[in-house]
């Protein structure tokens, strides 16, 4: 099994260490640690979502109103030979 955390050290306690040893009970884990840049967070797509939620306040626009209704391009892509 293999489960990625990305945490700040705060965060780190004896609530983190119990869960480690349930989920892995009986078995042997490698931990790895690295620093992760700013830069490769603000790639996450659930990371993208929460900010644009926090951003945006759905209540400043009519009910009628498509927020969505000019994000996509529309325009012809490259052609697609099968």
């Amino acid at each position: 099994m293999y489960t990625l955390y990305k945490l700040n050290p705060a965060d780190l306690n004896d609530n983190f260490l119990q869960a480690l040893k349930l989920l892995f009970n009986g078995k042997t884990i490698e931990i790895a640690v690295r620093e992760v840049e700013a830069a490769n967070e603000t790639h996450d797509v659930w990371q993208a979502i929460e900010r644009f939620r926090q951003q945006i306040n759905l209540a400043d626009y009519p009910e009628n109103e498509d927020v969505f209704a000019d994000v996509r391009d529309r325009s012809a892509g490259r052609e697609v030979v099968l």
